[in-house]
Formats: C-alpha cells, structure tokens, sequence
C-alpha cells in the first residue's frame, strides 16, 4: 500500500506513544501539517465539516506524527438510528507517511471507540484516492447515498463514505442521514 508515494508498512519500528486527549488545537494541526496549506486535499469540495472531539495522537521521537479523530455520534440507515464512532481529520506528518503511524492510530481510535464510546462502528469520509488505503486497513465503502448537513440544507455527500465494523453486527443496508456536517 502506498501513501504519498512511500509504502506503508504494518507497524512502526521505533517505540511509539498514543495518547487520546480532549484537545487539538489549530496551532497542533498546523504544526502537524508542517507547512502543507491543504494536507487533507479537501479543499475543493465545497463541504462545512464539524469537528472531531477526542484525538489520538501518535508520538514518536517526543514530537507528534500523526492524528486521528474521533466522535460520538448517532446516524439514521433507512430511518433507523445507529450509534457510531466518527474518524476525521487523519493527519500524517509529511516524511513520515508510510511507516505504520496512521495504523497505530487508526488501531487506538477503534480501540477507544468500541471499549469507551461502546459502539459497533466506525464512519469516515475520504478522498477517492484513499479508499484503497482505507480498505487495507478493514474499513468497506458504503454504496448507499450519505446525506449530510450544510447550511444550503441537506446535501449528498461528495467523497467516499467508509464504514468499519467493530464486532460481529453488520453495518445495515439503506441510505445513510447524518443529521450533522460530515468531520
């Protein structure tokens, strides 16, 4: 698998910390971006997003690789409500993709969201082009139309929904409703 041109490897090989903290401010993202103004090439989706309210941080060498982030939240599938944990604003620091730190941390937010949040799922949105890593990782692409919330009103999602099942339930078939902005 590869991201940003470098393969990404099973796990690290340097001694890492996770820590899941409350806070992540604009200066912490910055930081983390390292000079890339649009790192999650989001930019050209005219999307509002909402933001995340737990984030795990991956820590190697005493400076923060990678985040994660992680709310909880319940969506409608075919008007049936379902508790999921929602992952957004995964970010790797550039020269350190490919090696392992968004699976650690993509490991930890599950482990958080179905011991802490007790929730049988995870939802993301990504770009096209990071299904396949998403899919490397056991997430599944939802066919189904993703409504979302914007200040236009209801809209269709533009981006790639994907959908992890943390236990042995099964994600339900069915459009989804978010009833929020996507994160």
């Amino acid at each position: 698998m590869e991201i940003g041109g470098q393969p990404e490897s099973s796990s690290p090989r340097e001694p890492l910390e996770v820590h899941i903290v409350d806070s992540y401010s604009a200066e912490d993202r910055n930081d983390l971006a390292d000079g890339e103004k649009d790192p999650s090439e989001t930019r050209v989706y005219p999307l509002q997003w909402r933001p995340t309210e737990k984030h795990v941080l991956v820590v190697a060498r005493g400076r923060t690789v990678c985040h994660v982030g992680l709310l909880g939240h319940t969506v409608e599938v075919q008007e049936n409500p379902v508790s999921i944990a929602g992952i957004g604003g995964v970010l790797v620091r550039r020269g350190c993709r490919g090696r392992g730190y968004c699976r650690v941390a993509m490991e930890a937010a599950e482990a958080f969201a179905s011991s802490t949040m007790q929730v049988n799922f995870i939802l993301l949105f990504c770009r096209p082009a990071l299904q396949n890593f998403y899919e490397h990782l056991g997430c599944t692409k939802i066919s189904s139309p993703v409504w979302v919330g914007q200040d236009q009103g209801i809209v269709l999602l533009p981006i790639v929904s994907m959908v992890r099942c943390l236990g042995a339930e099964q994600w339900p078939q069915g459009e989804v409703r978010l009833g929020s902005r996507p994160w």
